[in-house]
């Protein structure tokens, strides 16, 4: 054999050689390529049945993270709440068990605030009145500040005044305008606040006329222009 078909013949065994090599790479990336993928594809799966696994065990729609918040901020520690049922006994309100003072406190009443409530006179309160207070938002500071102004209202008057908008301010300008105890009652405090009468209404009308209207003509004056 020459040596020229020799070498040609190489040429060809090299060129064949390098082309299979080419092609067992090119065959191993794309193994290399689908084994990624594969991978992929199972861990997306795996999540996936997780999260439903998780999801069929557990109720996520009443978990709400806000409420927890709350809740964990309003509970009081034991020590705090048997602080709490001391001082009640103490007061005369008897032996309250652990739901009852839970329950007081869900309505905001503390034995701070009954003791503040009692100082004013009201010795005598019961916890329902209690309750029937904080519902209306009858803080001890309104109570002591209409006593203050001379009106002795009862626990029943003090709601029934706080329902209907009643403040320790609003009373208070209002005497400052000049108008007596006797001109504002319970009932004509409530009447005017009832249609929304202010101090300033009656200001405005006493600066205008020279002379302060009275509580029906303020209460009049207001309805008609509304």
């Amino acid at each position: 054999m020459s040596t020229k078909f020799r070498n040609l013949k190489n040429d060809l065994k090299d060129l064949e050689d390098d082309t299979v090599s080419q092609l067992n790479q090119s065959s191993l990336d794309k193994s290399s390529n689908s084994g990624r993928l594969s991978n992929y594809i199972l861990l997306f799966a795996f999540i996936a049945t997780l999260t439903f696994y998780v999801g069929s065990r557990f109720d996520f729609s009443e978990i709400n993270p806000i409420d927890r918040i709350e809740q964990a901020i309003n509970e009081p520690n034991e020590e705090l709440l048997a602080g709490m049922g001391t001082w009640m006994t103490d007061m005369g309100y008897g032996e309250l068990s652990r739901e009852e003072l839970l329950n007081l406190r869900s309505e905001g009443v503390t034995a701070t605030y009954t003791s503040s409530i009692r100082d004013l006179g009201y010795t005598d309160i019961t916890l329902d009145q209690l309750v029937e207070l904080k519902r209306a938002d009858v803080s001890a500071t309104y109570a002591r500040m209409m006593k203050e102004l001379g009106y002795l209202l009862s626990v029943d008057e003090l709601a029934e005044t706080r329902n209907a908008g009643v403040t320790a301010n609003f009373t208070s300008r209002m005497m400052d305008l000049g108008y007596t105890k006797e001109e504002l009652t319970k009932e004509n405090l409530m009447r005017m606040r009832g249609v929304e009468v202010t101090e300033r209404t009656a200001s405005r009308l006493i600066e205008e006329r020279g002379e302060r209207p009275t509580i029906d003509e303020l209460i009049r004056y207001k309805i008609s222009n509304q």
